[in-house]
């Protein structure tokens, strides 16, 4: 797998030895929390699940030790080739995946999904994941590789030098500030100076865009200024971070928080408009 972010449904079919990860998400208030099919042997990774559990937000990501404790429980060894994918458009399956790209491990976004799996001719089944047997890991085994999240104070400090791009995945109304959040009584609009970039952007027919579709998609950007990813709560603002790491961004970062914690602050400055 020589692209650093995306393999093809074809190529995904053709490694034998690859691990699935079925990173699918559902928003509160869906009425689902599981997919419907899945890859055969597919590892589910639920976003809520794991993650950080001594933070008041949702679906924080994990420290090396809860990160861990996941792989082991799911029987999984940190040398493995791992291809991430979700089943419901790009919703959380770049977050899975930079949540595994963080700890170090050789892994991949399943261009297109599960329906491109199918396309291809890929099997799915229904029904519940098929249990591994537990990994026991030898203390250690798993360590935070690239600490690439920043903090509400850190990108406080870069909205007040204007020194940084901050992008924002949300759709365009709660990026204005003239449509709700889905969280009750947290305000919409956005951090000063930062641009809107909705996730859907660098999608096209449910593939991601490249080369210089996905660049003009990127807009023109000073690459000598870090990249922030963000969104409402970092599960989207991941589908930016693989754009701009596929587009050969070498300074970008990822929100945890995003809007959620920014706006909950009640003292952070808060924008509205479309600029």
């Amino acid at each position: 797998m020589t692209d650093p972010v995306l393999i093809t449904a074809e190529d995904a079919l053709a490694d034998s030895q690859a691990v699935f990860i079925d990173a699918t998400w559902f928003m509160p208030g869906a009425g689902q929390s599981e997919p419907e099919r899945h890859i055969p042997g597919a590892v589910r990774l639920d976003i809520d699940a794991v993650a950080d559990p001594t933070s008041g937000l949702p679906h924080m990501a994990p420290g090396a030790a809860a990160f861990e404790r996941w792989m082991s429980e799911a029987g999984l060894d940190p040398v493995s080739r791992f291809i991430v994918y979700d089943s419901n458009g790009w919703l959380a399956s770049a977050r899975g995946w930079w949540t595994l790209r963080r700890f170090g491990l050789d892994a991949r976004l399943l261009d297109g999904g599960l329906a491109a799996w199918q396309a291809a001719g890929g099997a799915v089944e229904a029904g519940p994941f098929a249990p591994r047997e537990p990994k026991p890991l030898p203390p250690g085994a798993v360590s935070l590789i690239r600490d690439d999240t920043v903090t509400w104070r850190d990108v406080l400090e870069h909205v007040e030098r204007g020194d940084a791009l901050i992008a924002d995945a949300r759709p365009p109304g709660r990026f204005a500030g003239t449509d709700p959040e889905p969280r009750p009584g947290l305000a919409s609009g956005h951090m000063p100076g930062a641009v809107s970039l909705p996730m859907g952007r660098l999608i096209e027919d449910g593939r991601f865009l490249r080369g210089e579709a996905l660049a003009a998609a990127l807009g023109e950007t000073d690459r000598s200024k870090p990249v922030i990813c963000t969104c409402g709560s970092g599960v989207t603002a991941a589908v930016l971070f693989a754009g701009f790491t596929m587009a050969g961004f070498t300074d970008v970062r990822l929100y945890d928080g995003s809007w959620t914690e920014w706006a909950s602050q009640g003292d952070l400055p808060i924008a509205a408009g479309e600029r």
